[in-house]
């Protein structure tokens, strides 16, 4: 069971360094035009569209470092919570219980990543709706695990696995 998983969780690592990899690559580029569309503006003294272009670089800034270094760290705080309350029970359920924590965990750091990459479209192109739900997602999806982590040991004890 634990191998099956650990096949599961190295393909999801990959994807998940594919996600970020694209989300440095398009931010790059997405700050190069903000640089480019700054210069132009503040040479024609437009002050309101520079103010906006520096607000985008700055976004785009913070969601690169939450993608790149509050995804792992939340990802692992989380799991790792979470196997520890699992790791209390005996038998085959705490076994599925961590099986299912680790997968959770790696499924979790793939969706908070596309959800990151979502925002970072929505940053680029100005709107705000897709950062929220974004973020929104991003939440549900730690809520998500911390669920998995209290339903398996309260599933085994109530199934009476130990």
């Amino acid at each position: 069971m634990m191998h099956a998983v650990q096949i599961l969780v190295d393909i999801l690592r990959n994807a998940w360094t594919a996600i970020i990899g694209l989300i440095v690559v398009v931010a790059v580029l997405a700050m190069l035009y903000q640089t480019l569309k700054l210069s132009v503006d503040a040479s024609l003294g437009a002050s309101m569209y520079v103010a906006q272009a520096v607000g985008t670089l700055l976004g785009l800034i913070v969601l690169v470092l939450y993608a790149y270094l509050a995804i792992p760290a939340i990802v692992q705080a989380v799991s790792s919570a979470s196997v520890s309350s699992i790791g209390a029970g005996c038998g085959p359920a705490a076994e599925l219980g961590q099986a299912a924590a680790y997968a959770m965990a790696a499924i979790a750091a793939v969706r908070m990543a596309l959800a990151a990459f979502n925002a970072l479209l929505s940053a680029m192109s100005g709107t705000g709706s897709g950062m929220s739900r974004a973020m929104i997602d991003a939440g549900g999806i730690v809520v998500a695990m911390v669920l998995i982590s209290v339903a398996i040991p309260v599933a085994a004890a109530f199934l009476g696995a130990c």
